[in-house]
């Protein structure tokens, strides 16, 4: 039994004939009828009752047709997944990213990904968090690494790494002489941090509140070295990821550990969304792989 005997026997019986049959399938009327008799022989048994003016399926070749559907749905669906696996080489990821991401391994990420699946494209959009849930919502990207976990459901988050928060003073600073301070002690100080949209500036102003204090934030500024020339120049403090302050930013600056601990997470985020493009599929797989090694 061959592929294309099931579609002939699918054929024959949509238009209960072999004229028309013949045509849809683009075969001759005889080849076609040869087909059917030499599938019919190997059965050992009749599919068709064929009359001069009409051919109508048996009992068995009814029952045959059932089978011959579902094979051959299977067989379609069989294609298509491969298809999948096929096209996503040649396919394009649109990626948002925040400043901070060369600071922890997702460069090292995207790295592995585009060296094991070389045709497929990248892009990078730089932006904030709340920028980025933006134009992951609106389609205009296709996925995003972020530092907050929306609790909007369009989204779906992966978690990729853990950070905490430290405190970074100038040398001169009282505090710079110790290793930690208590987040209580600093509601009196002035902070440069990163603006409103950051999903930092907003874990960082919810710790706040939940210690009893607003945080007075003198500037804000999506550059990290831009922070850090300020508070060498006492401007005021920052509270920055650990992995960012503990970088070579250079001399007249002090980290302190902060207490309680703040946790901050990096999280890919996509849409919910059941139509997921192949080479986004590929990623995500890619990504989560990556992860647990």
């Amino acid at each position: 039994m061959e592929m294309h005997q099931l579609e002939y026997v699918l054929a024959v019986a949509k238009y209960n004939g072999f004229t028309r049959a013949a045509e849809e399938i683009k075969t001759s009327q005889s080849s076609l009828s040869q087909q059917i008799s030499k599938l019919e022989n190997e059965l050992g048994i009749s599919l068709f009752a064929r009359t001069t003016r009409s051919v109508q399926l048996t009992p068995a070749g009814k029952e045959f047709l059932t089978h011959a559907k579902r094979i051959m749905s299977e067989v379609i669906e069989a294609r298509r997944c491969i298809h999948e696996y096929v096209s996503f080489e040649k396919g394009h990821i649109s990626v948002g990213v925040i400043p901070i991401i060369g600071h922890y391994r997702i460069p090292n990420l995207l790295s592995s990904f585009k060296n094991n699946y070389p045709r497929v494209t990248m892009s990078l959009r730089e932006k904030q968090c709340n920028e980025l849930l933006d134009l992951l919502r609106e389609s205009k990207i296709d996925v995003a690494f972020v530092q907050q976990d929306s609790v909007e459901p369009p989204f779906h988050f992966i978690p990729v790494a853990t950070d905490q928060m430290v405190v970074v003073t100038s040398e001169r600073h009282p505090f710079a002489a110790r290793k930690s301070v208590d987040l209580l002690e600093l509601q009196c100080e002035n902070f440069i941090v990163p603006p409103p949209t950051s999903g930092h500036h907003v874990d960082f102003y919810n710790a706040c509140l939940a210690a009893g204090f607003e945080p007075n934030i003198l500037l804000t500024c999506s550059s990290v070295k831009t922070i850090l020339g300020l508070v060498r120049e006492e401007l005021g403090i920052a509270v920055l990821p650990a992995n960012v302050a503990s970088a070579d930013w250079g001399l007249g600056i002090k980290t302190l550990l902060l207490t309680p601990t703040i946790n901050e997470k990096i999280f890919l985020a996509v849409k919910n969304n059941d139509d997921v493009p192949p080479s986004l599929k590929v990623f995500m797989e890619f990504t989560s792989k990556w992860i647990n090694e």
